[in-house]
């Protein structure tokens, strides 16, 4: 066999093997249809860690928020106070809006980002940072190098009171109270917060309590947040009962159940919640990942024992 016959031949075998046989631009040819794929997936990467580097921060901002409200009295705010523009921010200076305080920034005359068509809301009399704007306002400095976006982002803080009742043999948690009482309930809530099913209409607080929908749930420091025609809080009063019912008598398989007798003895209680809506924008912004939305819309919340608040009387249905 001569020389050439045998090169044709090992190159045949060669090629049937996938051994590579010396063909230039292989590589190249390679290297140029997997590029644009291993880009997408870096680039998607650091979308990815982008985002959760800024809800693991937002997250961690509500908590920060939680521990200031959770050592200070919510009962010391003044009923109505949170419907006075003024308060919605972090400055005590008259006509001004600053959400860092004390800061001379022309005054505010647009109020459009702050629910201009909700009933209640007026412009009134400044103050000094208080319990719910002191929330707020711990959330917006902790959040840096994050920024708080007046036109879009909100915060609500809502303070809830629950009591352990028994019905028929079976104790569960009722929620008794829901601050400020000025912006406590909407339509979904099914009740106001201070009108349990088992307590009698005399007893209501004649302060706190209104027959009317507030359509709206909490503090809002900017009223940017909006869903089901309600403002403010996600967190109905029906929410709420149910994770507390389910924390508390451990619903979770993995996790022993509370004994009605164990369930007797918790103390009844206050918390304070921490929510903040806020939107993400993307760091690339690239064509190819507008299938994720951008901004990105972030809601998250925590909550943190405030004693100031508890209901200090045991309901007897």
């Amino acid at each position: 066999m001569t020389n050439s016959l045998k090169q044709t031949f090992k190159k045949t075998i060669a090629i049937l093997d996938g051994t590579p046989t010396g063909t230039r631009g292989q590589s190249l040819l390679e290297l140029s249809i997997t590029f644009p794929i291993f880009m997408i997936l870096l680039l998607g990467l650091v979308e990815i860690g982008w985002l959760a580097n800024n809800y693991l921060t937002i997250v961690d901002v509500s908590r920060e928020a939680g521990r200031y409200g959770s050592v200070r009295d919510p009962l010391i705010w003044e009923p109505g106070t949170e419907l006075n523009y003024e308060r919605m921010d972090c400055d005590s200076d008259q006509g001004y809006y600053n959400k860092f305080g004390q800061t001379q920034n022309p005054p505010v005359t647009d109020r459009t980002s702050i629910i201009d068509d909700l009933p209640g809301y007026s412009n009134g009399v400044d103050g000094d940072v208080a319990y719910y704007d002191g929330v707020a306002c711990a959330v917006v400095v902790n959040m840096a190098p994050l920024e708080f976006n007046d036109d879009v982002d909100d915060i609500v803080v809502s303070v809830v009171s629950y009591v352990v009742i028994e019905e028929s043999g079976t104790r569960s948690i009722s929620i008794v109270g829901r601050y400020p009482s000025k912006s406590n309930e909407c339509s979904d809530d099914g009740r106001d917060p201070f009108a349990p099913s088992w307590l009698p209409a005399g007893d209501r607080d004649p302060i706190r309590y209104d027959a009317g929908v507030d359509g709206r749930r909490g503090y809002m420091f900017r009223g940017n947040h909006l869903v089901g025609g309600c403002y403010g809080s996600e967190l109905s009063i029906n929410d709420l009962e149910t994770m507390l019912n389910s924390s508390l008598l451990s619903d979770n398989p993995t996790l022993p159940p509370i004994s009605q007798t164990e369930l007797a003895g918790l103390p009844n209680n206050s918390i304070v919640i921490v929510e903040i809506f806020w939107e993400s924008e993307q760091l690339l912004d690239l064509p190819f990942f507008t299938w994720i939305g951008n901004p990105v819309p972030i809601h998250v919340w925590s909550f943190f024992p405030v004693t100031s608040s508890e209901p200090t009387a045991t309901p007897e249905p």
